[in-house]
């Protein structure tokens, strides 16, 4: 497979305050980064005067948002020595977690598919994937008797990476299942940053349009249309977080990827960030 990761880096709602590792280069075409704790993360109870104390209760929020790509979550709470492991598919949608999610000593490991990769490794279709948040067995139903015990025993965050960098490889020799022309259709996407017509993807794919949305559910889990519109929030995200602050003229971006007017620019955006442009940039320290 070609690789796409050149073309396409999407990042998070905060890029300066996430913990990734990039794969090797064998696996750089198939896999964002992995991420996850570099110790265990301890919960800690402090007092705090009672007039504080509601205040200091509500927990910190951080914001998710969609970034194209599929993660699956291990978590080991280390007081209890119970794991838990979920696929999270495609999200059309932000939504909020608390920063500290769960109290003892919790260790977290991910692994962040890009999103035209997961059928590599998946054990079937991905047509139900759509925000969901489920038992990574639904998925992938060799991972917790192939890769679990060996994330468990595993005593830093790098020997977690070698050890799933082990299984992705072997998934990939005896799977790797996909759709070259299909495949065309995600390269022109990717290629143009999503600012795509129907007719660009059947030309470059040699494919009716039913088809591609049939080959895309199946794949990808989401339509054409709706995963194009994810990759020019994200390209439109990244670009707004790294040009310096004078040269972040939203009417240059608007003419760029392809939006009516300004109020459909921020719309759009807002859609998939839950904050105005200039909202998200603070949310994201710039």
């Amino acid at each position: 497979m070609f690789n796409l990761a050149p073309l396409y880096f999407p990042i998070t709602a905060n890029p300066a305050q996430t913990s990734e590792f990039l794969p090797s280069q064998v696996l750089l075409p198939y896999i964002r980064c992995y991420w996850g704790s570099a110790t265990p993360r301890i919960r800690t109870e402090v007092s705090v005067p009672i007039v504080d104390k509601v205040s200091c209760d509500a927990p910190r929020m951080e914001t998710i948002i969609p970034d194209t790509c599929m993660d699956i979550i291990w978590n080991l709470n280390e007081s209890t020595g119970i794991t838990t492991t979920v696929f999270s598919g495609i999200n059309d949608a932000p939504f909020e977690v608390p920063s500290d999610r769960g109290g003892g000593m919790i260790s977290t490991f991910g692994i962040r598919f890009h999103f035209w990769a997961v059928h590599f490794f998946a054990d079937d279709h991905l047509r139900d994937v759509l925000n969901a948040f489920v038992d990574v067995d639904q998925y992938f139903g060799t991972f917790k008797r192939e890769l679990g015990l060996l994330l468990e025993q595993a005593n830093s965050i790098n020997e977690r990476i070698a050890v799933a960098e082990a299984y992705l490889f072997q998934r990939l020799e005896h799977g790797g299942r996909t759709n070259d022309r299909m495949m065309n259709a995600v390269y022109t996407l990717i290629k143009q940053k999503g600012v795509v017509t129907a007719e660009d993807l059947e030309t470059s794919s040699n494919l009716s349009r039913r088809q591609l949305e049939r080959l895309f559910q199946e794949y990808i889990g989401v339509s054409p249309k709706k995963t194009a519109d994810l990759v020019r929030f994200q390209n439109v995200w990244r670009e707004m977080y790294h040009l310096p602050v004078q040269t972040k003229i939203m009417q240059d971006l608007i003419f760029t990827y392809g939006f009516s007017h300004q109020p459909h620019f921020i719309n759009s955006f807002k859609k998939y960030a839950g904050r105005t442009p200039l909202d998200a940039l603070v949310y994201a320290g710039r």
